[in-house]
C-alpha cells in the first residue's frame, strides 16, 4: 500500500496515539483523523464509522512503552553514578515526573533525550510501516544506506574487540582459515528499514547474505567471514 502522508505528521501521531486519543489513517484521502474520547461526544459513535479497509488505526502507546525508553535511554549514560541516579528515580515514585526534574538539571544530557526519543519514534513508525507494507510516496524516510569495505582489525576500530574472530563454520564446523572481512556501515540495525536495504546492499555488491553488527556510539561494523573449506558464510564469531 503507498499512502502520500507526511512522514513526520504520521511520528507525531503515532508518539500522541494513545488509549484515548485515536489517530486514524484514511488511506482513502491520504488524511490522518484524530479522535479524543476525553473531549468530544459521540467519540465512540465516530470511532465504529472508522472501520473497514480504508481505515488503518495506528496503534496506542501505554504507559510502559514510554517508561522501556527511559530505560534504554539511561543504559546509555556513561557516567555510572549519575546511570544510578536515574535508574533509582525510575525505580521509585512518579518516575515520569521525577525523570524530567532529574533531566532538568543537566542540561546537556536533557538535550541527548529529546534527541533520542525523537529517534526512536522515527524509528518505531518505520517498523509499523515495514510490518504493514506501508510505504510513503515520494518520500526518503532515512538516508541511503552506504557500506564500504576495511583494511583494518577489529581492535583498530573497538577498544573492546581485541580477539574477537571468526571461529567456526556453522556448515561444515571448519575452525581453520577463516579470514575476517569487515564493512563501514552509515546506518545500524535501528529499524527494519535499515536491515533490510543493508542486507540488499551487501548482497548486491558483495554477494554476502550472512554478517553480523558490531558497534559502539561511534561506527556501526558489518563482521563476515568464508568458509574456505565448503564456501559457507554462516559463520560463528568469538572471542
Amino acid at each position: 500500500m503507498k499512502l502520500r502522508i507526511p512522514f513526520d505528521d504520521l511520528v507525531l501521531a503515532f508518539e500522541e496515539s494513545d488509549v484515548v486519543r485515536h489517530h486514524i489513517i484514511d488511506t482513502k484521502e491520504n488524511d490522518i483523523i484524530y479522535i479524543d474520547e476525553t473531549i468530544e461526544m459521540g467519540a465512540s459513535e465516530k470511532l465504529e464509522k472508522l472501520e473497514g479497509k480504508r481505515y488503518i488505526s495506528l496503534p496506542p502507546r501505554i504507559p510502559q512503552d514510554d517508561f522501556e525508553l527511559m530505560e534504554s535511554f539511561v543504559y546509555g549514560v556513561e557516567d555510572f553514578d549519575l546511570a544510578e541516579r536515574f535508574h533509582a528515580v525510575l525505580e521509585g515514585r512518579k518516575p515520569f515526573r521525577n525523570f524530567k526534574d532529574l533531566l532538568k538539571r543537566y542540561p546537556t544530557l536533557e538535550k541527548r533525550w529529546f534527541a533520542y526519543r525523537d529517534n526512536e519514534m522515527r524509528n518505531q513508525t518505520i517498523n509499523w510501516l515495514c510490518e504493514n507494507n506501508i510505504e510513503l510516496e515520494g518520500q526518503k524516510v532515512m538516508p541511503d544506506i552506504k557500506i564500504e569495505e576495511l583494511e583494518a582489525r577489529m581492535e583498530d576500530l573497538f577498544e573492546d574487540a581485541e580477539g574477537f574472530r571468526p571461529v567456526i563454520c556453522m556448515n561444515c564446523k571448519n575452525k581453520e582459515g577463516l579470514k575476517p572481512r569487515l564493512f563501514s556501515v552509515n546506518i545500524g540495525p535501528e529499524n527494519m528499514l535499515a536491515d533490510k536495504e543493508t542486507k540488499k546492499a551487501m548482497k548486491q555488491h558483495y554477494s554476502i547474505e550472512n554478517y553480523g553488527h558490531y558497534m559502539d556510539d561511534k561506527r556501526v561494523v558489518l563482521t563476515t567471514s568464508k568458509c574456505p573449506k565448503c564456501g559457507s558464510d554462516e559463520i560463528a564469531w568469538d572471542y
